[in-house]
């Protein structure tokens, strides 16, 4: 359980690290003032990509690093508790880490920030409900086995 959680809190860092870099990187260029006209195509696309990105990585956790029930949505507890954490520095620092986004543009982080974990507490918990366990299969498996087997064996087998 301590080996899951320290996996699924590098994670939510990589994550985070992620989200901020790509605004450090390209900030200024997709950030569009909510006063634009562009804002809502804007914000959007963004949240549409934040999300392909956050099911994405919800479902490799939840499909081949930890296949037990309620992974992935351990992951997006975990991971919305450290970006939010981190994000609360970024904020409170903005001037020295999103120093090339004006006001409006800031105000567009904060708001596509927003929408993000609520992305990152809903997607990674619908994944989980939507991937069936893997104990439902190996039972219908075996009852189909023994249905096989009573039908290859002559005195189980008794046509009526």
């Amino acid at each position: 359980m301590l080996r899951q959680m320290l996996i699924l809190s590098g994670l939510g860092v990589a994550m985070w690290a992620l989200g901020t870099l790509f605004f450090m990187l390209f900030g200024d260029w997709v950030l569009v003032a909510a006063e634009d006209r562009q804002f809502g195509a804007s914000l959007f696309l963004l949240e549409a990509l934040t999300a392909l990105v956050i099911l994405g990585v919800a479902l490799v956790v939840r499909l081949r690093l930890f296949p037990e029930a309620g992974s992935a949505t351990r992951f997006g507890f975990i991971g919305a508790t450290i970006g939010l954490l981190l994000d609360t520095f970024v904020l409170l620092y903005r001037d020295k880490v999103l120093y090339d986004l004006d006001e409006g543009q800031y105000h567009t982080f904060t708001i596509w920030m927003t929408l993000a974990y609520a992305l990152f507490l809903l997607l990674p918990a619908i994944a989980d409900r939507l991937i069936r366990t893997g104990s439902g299969r190996a039972m219908h498996d075996r009852a189909g086995d023994d249905i096989l087997h009573a039908q290859e064996e002559p005195d189980t087998y008794r046509p009526e």
